[in-house]
């Protein structure tokens, strides 16, 4: 059975170097087979590595943390434009407190 993979934002994204997270964001650039994105927390990271369009203003990725500032894309998820960054930065938070630890994982 694989780890649960972890739910994050800019900050939190950290803790996970070399492993596979969920993160959900807000596009702001597309260049060149590279997405810039906003992270719920505003954080900037670049997402590397998809072979699928992006659509919308809104994206989940599963991939793998490459830096402090890079994922390298296993897959991802076009969202409804209407996606709240201010409450997926909220679920983040209460997943990563250690009582609730693992319940929000993918």
């Amino acid at each position: 059975m694989e780890d649960p993979i972890p739910r994050v934002n800019f900050e939190t994204m950290q803790r996970y170097h070399g492993k596979k997270v969920t993160l959900c964001c807000q596009i702001s650039q597309i260049e060149n087979g590279q997405v810039r994105v906003m992270t719920a927390d505003k954080g900037e990271v670049t997402v590397v590595g998809g072979a699928t369009p992006y659509e919308g203003r809104f994206v989940e990725v599963l991939g793998t943390v490459a830096n402090p500032n890079t994922i390298q894309e296993i897959e991802h998820t076009n969202l409804s434009d209407n996606f709240s960054l201010d409450m997926y930065n909220e679920l983040v938070k209460l997943s990563h407190k250690d009582a609730y630890m693992g319940m929000f994982s993918t």
